[in-house]
């Protein structure tokens, strides 16, 4: 009789889902994206939605230079969800009563990203380039529309 004999591998974990790659983008969108360093849950998932493909993007810098989103939906993403309870577990943002805010530690780690750009590079083109030209009250106009 043949016998199976099965060898462990390390299996890579992509970089969307490491941890420390979506707390930095996380802690990215709230300082570009979120007005005083600070962000509702939609908008923090909305921006993350966004970088994932530059069409996204450029979606984005559309609907926020025409003041007006033309979305019909966007993805939550459970993998964020974790980085922001790690996030708030290490203390680099606090949270709202309708999202996150930065704290000073977090502020320091976006400046430590800021610094260097060879880290999370088109990330912060992308956001940059967006800006904080998407509102909240955006934001909620087009969830309002899932109802």
């Amino acid at each position: 009789m043949a016998q199976l004999k099965f060898i462990r591998r390390p299996t890579p974990v992509l970089s969307e889902l490491r941890p420390l790659y979506k707390i930095s983008q996380a802690l990215l969108i709230l300082h570009l994206s979120g007005r005083g360093g600070r962000s509702s849950l939609p908008k923090i998932h909305l921006m993350n939605w966004a970088l994932k493909t530059p069409e996204r993007i450029r979606s984005l810098a559309t609907g926020a230079e025409h003041g007006q989103l033309k979305l019909p939906i966007w993805g939550f993403d459970p993998a964020l969800a974790i980085a922001l309870n790690l996030a708030f577990n290490e203390s680099l943002i606090s949270p709202t009563s309708k999202g996150f805010e930065l704290t000073d530690s977090g502020k320091a780690y976006v400046q430590l990203i800021l610094s260097d750009d060879s880290i999370l590079s088109e990330e912060k083109a992308a956001l940059k380039l967006i800006g904080k030209k998407i509102t909240e009250e955006m934001v909620d106009t087009v969830s309002k529309g899932w109802e």
